[in-house]
C-alpha cells in the first residue's frame, strides 16, 4: 500500500519536475528554454508556460547562461530557492545573460502567460530597437547616467549602447543595471 502512495505522488508531481535536466527536447510553442551556453547553445531544458521551478535541480542550479521565450511567455526569475531573493522578468529572447546580472545565477523561475499590452509593448520596443541609431542610444545612455548616478556616461558606457541597440534595451533597462552598480550603492 505504502508504494502505490509514494507512486501515485510520483505521478502527481508537475510535468516541470520531470522535464528539468539539460538535454535537446523540442521547443514549447509558449513557454522557454533555458540554455547552459550563451547564445542559445550547448544543453538546453524548457519549461512550458504555466509552469514554476521552485528549485532548478543541482545539476543546473546556477548553470544557466541564455534564455528563449516563446509564444506569449514571460519568465520571473529567482536568484533562490523557492522564488525567494532578487528577481527579474523577461519577456524576449536573452542571448548572454551576463548583460542582465542573471549568467550562473538562477536558482528558480516561473513561466506565465503575458498579457496581451505587455506582448505589444515588447513588439513596439523591438520594432523602435531595429531603427535606433546610434546617436539615439547615447542619448539614451546619457539621461539614464544623469538621473541615476547624476553625472555623465564614462568610457564603459558603451556596452549600454550596444544593448540599446542590438538586445532592444530601454531608458529603465539602463537605468535599473545602473542602480546595481557600486557607484549607486556607495552616493547613499
Amino acid at each position: 500500500m505504502r508504494r502505490l502512495i509514494a507512486i501515485g505522488v510520483l505521478l502527481a508531481l508537475p510535468a516541470a519536475v520531470s522535464a528539468q535536466r539539460w538535454g535537446r527536447e523540442r521547443f514549447p510553442q509558449s513557454g522557454a528554454c533555458f540554455f547552459r551556453d550563451t547564445n542559445f547553445r550547448g544543453e538546453y531544458f524548457c519549461v512550458r508556460a504555466g509552469e514554476d521551478v521552485s528549485r532548478v535541480p543541482n545539476d543546473l542550479n546556477d548553470g544557466i547562461s541564455s534564455m528563449r521565450v516563446f509564444g506569449r511567455a514571460e519568465v520571473e526569475v529567482f536568484r533562490d530557492v523557492r522564488f525567494n531573493g532578487g528577481s527579474s522578468r523577461f519577456a524576449a529572447d536573452i542571448s548572454d545573460l551576463r548583460r542582465e546580472g542573471w549568467n550562473d545565477r538562477i536558482s528558480s523561475l516561473r513561466v506565465q502567460i503575458a498579457s496581451r499590452g505587455e506582448r505589444a509593448r515588447d513588439r513596439a520596443d523591438e520594432r523602435r530597437g531595429d531603427r535606433i541609431s546610434v546617436a539615439e542610444a547615447q542619448a539614451i545612455v546619457r539621461r539614464a547616467y544623469l538621473n541615476v548616478l547624476r553625472r555623465e556616461p564614462d568610457a564603459g558606457s558603451g556596452g549600454y549602447v550596444n544593448a540599446i541597440i542590438n538586445d532592444n534595451w530601454s531608458q529603465q533597462d539602463v537605468e535599473r543595471e545602473l542602480r546595481k552598480s557600486d557607484e549607486f550603492r556607495n552616493r547613499r
